[in-house]
């Protein structure tokens, strides 16, 4: 399985892959690719790339290397803290299985990352072209 986020923030949709490290938990790795929210038919590209991007068996970051894996989502939303991001924004779960692109919005982002809601998961075909249109859908169902 690979998988990737996806965030939106003042109407830019800022999506990174996260890779499963040595010792089994996902981490973000990565570039963040930055896409105005008026432009779905754009997402899908980015999407696939971030997808591209997930690995597994990457090196688990020690201690002091945490603040350097999640420096690259918070330069993009152009924060310093992810209580800044998280307050206003919407989160989505990206997971690629079998060629299907599963979509699981969250819930209450803004409090610890809130939680998934998979019963409200959009799915859509890895190559389709309506693939950035069903990010949209999937961030109009976060709570």
């Amino acid at each position: 399985m690979k998988s990737a986020y996806a965030l939106l923030r003042k109407g830019k949709i800022l999506i990174q892959s996260y890779s499963k490290a040595t010792t089994g938990l996902w981490i973000a790795t990565g570039p963040v690719y930055v896409i105005d929210e008026d432009h779905p038919d754009e997402l899908g590209a980015k999407i696939r790339d971030a997808l591209h991007g997930s690995n597994e068996g990457v090196r688990h970051p020690s201690q002091v290397e945490w603040k350097t894996v999640q420096a690259p989502m918070l330069e993009a939303a152009g924060v310093k803290t992810w209580a800044t991001l998280a307050k206003s924004a919407k989160s989505v779960g990206l997971e690629l299985d079998g060629g299907i692109v599963r979509m699981v919005p969250s819930a209450d982002y803004g409090n610890n990352g809130g939680k998934s809601v998979p019963e409200k998961a959009v799915s859509c075909e890895f190559d389709n072209g309506e693939l950035g249109f069903a990010l949209v859908q999937a961030f109009e169902r976060c709570e």
